[in-house]
């Protein structure tokens, strides 16, 4: 017991707080705890917490839904079918930057090839009288 969760655990713990690497936080409980070993997964995820520079809210970052976007993915080609269609996304749909920006102008793209048809200018500032 307590053998990849766990650790998985309590290395992004100590990769948060004292920032370490993963490889660093693995050792540090390998030292009280040598059978711990994540397993391939939950390694995955612990390098892109690193790479992320271990954020507060990680899944509000667009590395880390892409992430799980592929992770999707590979578990729909395995059980082979296809993704979930509310799941399904195109890279140019993944945040980027700030999406309470307003003030940028807005593309509509073909559903079929996501080729640009039309940008739209930036919304009004000031909300609309009637």
């Amino acid at each position: 017991m307590g053998k990849s969760r766990s650790a998985t655990c309590v290395s992004a713990y100590l990769m948060h707080r004292h920032g370490l690497s993963p490889a660093e936080a693995l050792a540090q409980i390998r030292a009280s705890r040598p059978l711990c070993e994540p397993n391939e997964g939950f390694a995955q995820q612990l390098e892109l917490y690193h790479r992320l520079s271990t954020p507060a809210d990680v899944e509000a970052t667009p590395a880390y839904q892409r992430w799980l976007y592929q992770r999707e993915v590979e578990l729909s080609r395995a059980c082979g079918q296809a993704p979930e269609a509310e799941k399904i996304r195109f890279e140019d749909e993944h945040a980027r930057g700030d999406d309470d920006d307003v003030s940028a102008e807005f593309e509509l793209r073909c559903r079929k090839c996501r080729s640009v048809r039309t940008t739209l200018p930036p919304l009004p500032s000031t909300p609309l009288s009637s």
